[in-house]
């Protein structure tokens, strides 16, 4: 930190305070581009930072230090994008929706989808590669089927972040153990506490919400065999298009490296598009790059298919692309930029600095873990950041409460890791967003497990009071 002094905490909190009005009435309010308001509270930060004695030469060294550091980030996104647009053109991503309509019931859609994310999240350790893959084939499974989109986006993103906060593959499971100075697997075991009463609530949560759709009306049925015909007539499918998905289930069980497994398992989509498919190699190419339409396909001028049928074709289709993920990577670098000048502005560090002086209970202490990485992923918009400075912060603290260190590190992961998917303008919620189809503030009351262990996580701290259930000491571990 370079600036010449320290704000007062007053000043710090009025910062604060300023920074999530922005927010609240930008994005909440009157719904302006995320970009937007990032960057207006990007000059706001800037010039209290100046005021302070910092400078934009400042802000610009951070933003370059953070850019650096997303680089893998970037990478991963991009090779999504261009993963779900070779996956679409070569027939990959249809022949799971067509499977999903022949299999799945729509009472049980939305708990199916948290099922299958939950599954497939925890094998592989990744929530935007779940997401990106089985999350966007139960979407266009919903939409076929007519049933509430936002729901399952929330079913979709719940079940890929129960991996992505449990599975041994996850790189925020292995950071915050490694920020934390805990051992990875005792790290899990005491995640479980939050995490197995969050799946049952979430279970109960997605089949209730489903029941009423009992097993389809007339009307959805029809739309199902509407659309099973016109996949069946625009693609030649058959089982080998399922190869592209297994190579990447191979690949993160035997921990290759993410993004050239993606581009890899793209290549192998592009092959069997070659193969099987009746689309011309440009538009296949296209596809990887600009995103798949559905004017690619020759059969679609002869399919006779109502308006509703058409709008679903469309959506399932008309994605992906190494393009779909420029305007995620754009707000990410807004909301370094913003980052950066809060860090030279000092004033987050004041408060937290502060703030770690009242912490004389366990309660508390975890309570303010959880607090200060929710506050530092809005902030920042990467948990993994989040890990460290928290744990720099609140290291003394824990061991003056005796407390083991899997008690910060599943703190870190319930207010930074679940949360990170939930707030608009982070490169997670605009990555969900934008590949599910679904606005944030529209999925958000529906991601019940994330939300349900969030609060579970907030209930044992409490209850560290009166009993150490879910909450681990150090002289108590043998």
């Amino acid at each position: 930190m370079n600036t010449q002094k320290q704000p007062s905490f007053a000043s710090a909190v009025g910062l604060l305070i300023a920074i999530f009005l922005v927010f609240a009435v930008g994005i909440g309010l009157l719904n302006y581009p995320v970009e937007f308001t990032l960057i207006c509270i990007t000059l706001v930060t800037s010039f209290y930072a100046v005021w302070y004695g910092g400078s934009w030469s400042e802000v610009i060294k951070a933003l370059v230090v953070k850019i650096k550091d997303a680089v893998p980030a970037i990478l991963l996104l991009l090779s999504i994008g261009m993963l779900i647009g070779c996956w679409m053109v070569s027939g990959t991503i249809p022949m799971m929706v067509y499977y999903g309509l022949a299999v799945i019931n729509p009472a049980y859609l939305y708990l199916t989808a948290f099922l299958v994310t939950v599954c497939i999240s925890t094998f592989t350790g990744t929530s935007w590669g779940t997401a990106g893959t089985i999350g966007v084939a139960l979407m266009a499974v919903a939409s076929a089927m007519e049933v509430s989109l936002p729901i399952t986006a929330g079913a979709v993103i719940s079940g890929a972040y129960f991996g992505d906060k449990l599975s041994p593959l996850s790189d925020t499971t292995n950071m915050a153990a490694i920020a934390a100075g805990a051992d990875l697997y005792q790290s899990i075991r005491n995640m479980l506490y939050t995490s197995v009463p969050a799946f049952f609530c979430a279970c109960v949560g997605f089949y209730l919400l489903g029941n009423h759709l009992s097993g389809g009306t007339g009307a959805q049925m029809a739309a199902i065999a509407v659309m099973k015909s016109s996949l069946n007539t625009l693609f030649w499918l058959n089982p080998l298009l399922l190869s592209p998905a297994l190579l990447v289930f191979i690949g993160a069980m035997k921990k290759w490296d993410s993004v050239i497994v993606l581009i890899a398992s793209a290549a192998f989509g592009i092959a069997l598009a070659v193969v099987f498919q009746d689309i011309a190699m440009a538009d296949i190419v296209g596809a990887a790059i600009n995103g798949f339409n559905s004017s690619m396909l020759p059969e679609l001028a002869s399919l006779t298919m109502d308006a509703s049928t058409a709008k679903n074709i469309n959506v399932l289709l008309n994605r992906g692309g190494m393009y779909s993920m420029v305007g995620p990577i754009v707000v990410m670098l807004c909301a370094f930029l913003f980052a950066s000048a809060l860090d030279v502005s000092g004033a987050l560090a004041v408060i937290l600095r502060r703030l770690v002086q009242k912490l004389n209970t366990v309660t508390r202490t975890i309570l303010a873990t959880m607090f200060t990485s929710s506050v530092l992923v809005a902030c920042t918009g990467n948990a993994v950041i989040s890990f460290f400075i928290v744990k720099s912060m609140y290291e003394p603290c824990y061991e003056k409460q005796k407390l083991h260190r899997v008690n910060m590190s599943r703190a870190m992961e319930s207010g930074a890791t679940l949360l990170e998917g939930l707030f608009p303008w982070t490169i997670s919620g605009m990555f969900m967003a934008k590949t599910l189809g679904v606005a944030t503030v529209d999925y958000l009351p529906f991601v019940l497990f994330n939300l349900s262990c969030w609060l579970i996580a907030i209930l044992y701290a409490f209850l560290s009071k009166w009993t150490s259930f879910g909450t681990r000491y150090v002289t108590a571990l043998v």
